[in-house]
């Protein structure tokens, strides 16, 4: 069906493709980020909204950035990076009391969360 240099063409062609794909990126790297947690528009983590990785560290972020988003209700901690602690509050500012987001667990306040702090050492 093939000649022998069509299949060879074909066969580099592919290797190439191979070995010009780009490695999966690890926490840290550029354009990486440091926690990665979903969001709920229900309690017990239900209702998902959507996955919201954090690409700032040792600031307050605000969990609705396009200010679009339903109330926060409940989040769970996906990832983090190795030294990182994600802390969620109610407010934007990251003022008042801070609920610790472990991953796996669900985690929720009297008031929607609105802003989160990844403290990395």
């Amino acid at each position: 069906m093939f000649s022998t240099t069509s299949r060879t063409t074909i066969l580099t062609a592919l290797l190439t493709l191979t070995s010009a794909a780009p490695s999966s990126l690890s926490p840290r790297q550029g354009g990486a980020f440091y926690a990665v947690g979903e969001l709920y528009s229900s309690g017990g983590c239900t209702n998902l909204i959507f996955g919201d990785p954090i690409f700032t560290a040792n600031s307050c972020v605000l969990l609705d950035r396009s200010g679009s988003v339903p109330d926060i209700v409940s989040y769970k901690l996906t990832s983090a990076s190795a030294g990182c602690t994600v802390k969620l509050y109610t407010s934007t500012t990251c003022e008042g009391t801070a609920f610790s987001a472990t991953v796996g667990a669900c985690v929720q306040a009297g008031s929607p969360f609105q802003s989160a702090n990844v403290t990395c050492v």
